[in-house]
């Protein structure tokens, strides 16, 4: 299915359960230069959304995911200083199930970084050592 910027995808997630994602074309390569901007195409942006919804990685309106290839993190994404990103940010701004995401720039931005649960199930899973997860907590610089 072809993905349009700026457009409310129907997404299914479970048998009769459904949610809402947009791409934003603001976090595009000709969004808005102060913005983060995904690398990875639409259908990836989605994969990521829907695996952050299904693994429940989500804290109040805001969710956290990774692209995963054979147990090895992949760069989704840059800052405004060309800086490579490799966790996603997903926000459901109204609270309506209606959500957005763009590349989390843990660093720079403390709303950023994930809760510990996330990182701890991150973690748990093989995605990254509990070393990393401090790093990312405290907002250091870690080799994802």
């Amino acid at each position: 299915m072809p993905y349009i910027t700026d457009t409310e995808i129907e997404i299914e997630l479970k048998e009769e359960l459904t949610t809402t994602y947009i791409i934003s074309s603001q976090h595009r390569a000709t969004g808005n230069p102060n913005k983060t901007v995904w690398t990875i195409d639409f259908e990836d942006e989605v994969e990521c959304f829907t695996q952050t919804k299904t693994s429940e990685w989500i804290e109040s309106n805001y969710g956290w995911g990774l692209k995963v290839i054979d147990s090895v993190l992949q760069y989704i994404g840059h800052n405004y200083e060309n800086e490579l990103l490799k966790i996603a940010k997903f926000v459901d701004g109204s609270t309506n199930d209606i959500w957005h995401g763009y590349p989390a720039d843990y660093l720079r931005r403390s709303q950023d970084r994930p809760p510990t649960f996330v990182l701890k199930s991150w973690v748990d899973q093989g995605y990254m050592t509990k070393a990393k997860m401090n790093k990312i907590r405290r907002g250091q610089s870690c080799n994802l």
